[in-house]
């Protein structure tokens, strides 16, 4: 067991508070492999050439404090020392799987790895996430890329599970029905698919991951191809079979265009109260089958306002552009005896 194993390792200045709380869990190389098919719906191999790219972005030409302090070349069998990545908040946990694989890519594959904890999981100040053993240079290498990774993911997953239980509380109060989240495209360059993953684990759901994967005709579109009636009517006739439309409307008479073409969703750009319940009773009369998606700066206003609408989908770039990092850190500390 775990347990056992740190028992025995001679750990040196290593405080009762989190020696308590050493876990019992191995998170073996298949957990993660496991995570990137299932939950990211991506190869292991696509995640950890992303990782393997922070790094290499992190260690530069080679890491200086390593090297002068003579770390780097120690023999491995010398010079164990066990990491210990720790919550400085009260949030929710985001980007495990990544810590722990930073560690593995680290250490060419050697590091042990333990935790206790699963994304998507609230953890209390002070506790311990995940454990590392491998050697001190290893474990430093691998430090700011998987929290910087996880503290931004944690960030957005706890924002986003924050705003997803004040609409059903609100919801719920008001009696209305409740409208579904989204986030947008107003992501990270490299990061997006992490990143919509943490909007998932924190309970709403996906807009368009990408461009392919749904026709929106916005504002600029518009301009650029005629008007609503034109560029609707050119989209359903080309787009593949099964691919949604989307079309964003900044006024009534462009709603009632969009409405009458057989928009499958109207995007309500920055609508007053008063304008989105005109555009309810114009669905009604007109395509009661169009769905509607609410946006604009949704983070700024009244949230009981909005669900007492009867919206479809709430979109809020918010949930990642507007996400504060969650603070984590990691604390080392050295074996005596060790073979790692």
């Amino acid at each position: 067991m775990p347990n056992e194993l740190f028992s025995n390792l001679g750990l040196k200045n290593l405080p009762e508070s989190i020696a308590v709380q050493l876990p019992v869990r191995t998170v073996e190389s298949r957990d993660f492999s496991k995570w990137c098919t299932g939950k990211l719906g991506v190869s292991p191999q696509f995640v950890r050439q992303k990782l393997q790219e922070f790094l290499e972005e992190d260690h530069g030409g080679g890491c200086a404090t390593l090297i002068g302090s003579g770390l780097a070349s120690q023999p491995v069998e010398s010079n164990g020392a066990l990491a210990c990545v720790l919550a400085k908040d009260d949030f929710v946990i985001c980007g495990l799987p990544l810590i722990s694989e930073c560690f593995r890519l680290a250490s060419d594959g050697q590091a042990q790895v333990f935790s206790d904890h699963l994304d998507g999981q609230s953890v209390k100040k002070g506790q311990v996430l995940l454990v590392a053993i491998a050697t001190p240079s290893q474990l430093l290498l691998a430090e700011r890329v998987a929290l910087n990774l996880s503290s931004h993911l944690s960030g957005i997953t706890t924002y986003t599970s924050l705003v997803v239980a004040k609409i059903k509380s609100t919801c719920e109060a008001l009696g209305a029905m409740q409208p579904t989240l989204l986030e947008t495209r107003k992501t990270t360059p490299g990061l997006r698919t992490f990143e919509k993953y943490a909007t998932r684990l924190g309970g709403a759901r996906n807009h368009r991951h990408s461009l392919d994967t749904g026709a929106m005709l916005k504002e600029n579109h518009l301009r650029a191809f005629g008007g609503v009636q034109k560029s609707l009517e050119t989209c359903i006739q080309n787009v593949p079979f099964l691919t949604k439309i989307e079309i964003e409307v900044s006024n009534l008479n462009e709603l009632s265009a969009a409405l009458k073409m057989g928009a499958n969703v109207v995007m309500l750009d920055n609508f007053t109260t008063d304008e989105v319940k005109l555009a309810l009773q114009m669905r009604k009369e007109v395509n009661s089958l169009a769905q509607f998606e609410l946006s604009g700066n949704l983070d700024r206003k009244n949230l009981a306002e909005i669900c007492s609408l009867g919206i479809d989908f709430l979109s809020m770039g918010a949930l990642i552009h507007q996400a504060t990092w969650v603070d984590m850190s990691l604390q080392l500390f050295t074996l005596s005896g060790s073979d790692i």
